[in-house]
């Protein structure tokens, strides 16, 4: 069987005019990983990627950590993250009185209340209590499983596969091989840490599990300083 490391990207501009930028710290978390799959001689035949800058961005610090060229990545938009802006916007107008609002307001680098307020937007999102966003939570999924159909395609021919996605949508994707309630992927979601690795053995018919979320190029003493969620 084939074997599939999907990553999710670095730690991207949270609070910045452009969020989808890594961090000076993004940069270092990619290059880190790199080293560490090149230390254990963990070789790749395909590099997946969605479109988005911190996801090149992450195959990029990578790339230059393992010494590889990574330049022939395939681009699978399905890969792409939600749009959380515009999922809060759309809560945010039709719950103007929640109290987390005006916590954010006071204070815009609150990130607990960012999170509590995202976590509850995103339940009513999946429940279609949200018809004016951009992209329902049924119309995230099914490019979900288009991303995955194609993933699954590579399988064949190709021995080992790196992928870069986002939080929001590896959390889907591992909720849709485990047959997750969708209530439940949002706790996958906001658990899951930037460059973290979920693991799968995969053929063109099954995915299968193996590990989640896991950071072995941080997992020590020293390095857990450098472990971040957005």
């Amino acid at each position: 069987m084939s074997e599939l490391y999907l990553v999710r990207h670095a730690q991207a501009s949270f609070g910045a005019k452009n969020y989808d930028q890594l961090s000076e710290l993004g940069h270092r978390q990619s290059r880190w990983l790199g080293d560490y799959l090149k230390h254990r001689k963990i070789e790749f035949d395909c590099f997946v990627v969605g479109d988005m800058h911190r996801h090149h961005q992450t195959m990029d610090g990578i790339s230059a950590g393992l010494g590889v060229d990574t330049s022939d990545r395939l681009v699978i938009p399905g890969l792409n993250e939600y749009d959380f802006h515009n999922i809060v916007e759309v809560y945010s107008d039709n719950h103007a009185a929640d109290p987390l609002l005006d916590r954010i307001q006071q204070d815009p680098t609150d990130t607990k209340s960012h999170h509590r307020l995202l976590r509850k937007a995103l339940t009513l999102w999946a429940k279609g209590q949200l018809p004016e966003v951009a992209e329902t939570w049924i119309e995230f999924r099914a490019r979900l499983q288009s991303a995955q159909q194609q993933i699954q395609s590579l399988a064949d021919s190709r021995r080992r596969i790196l992928a870069i996605g986002s939080g929001g949508s590896i959390s889907a994707f591992v909720g849709t091989v485990l047959d997750i309630p969708d209530e439940n992927i949002f706790d996958l979601n906001l658990q899951y840490r930037n460059t973290a690795i979920s693991h799968f053995y995969l053929d063109s018919k099954k995915l299968s599990l193996s590990s989640f979320n896991g950071l072995p190029h941080l997992d020590t003493n020293e390095m857990a300083q450098f472990i971040t969620y957005s």
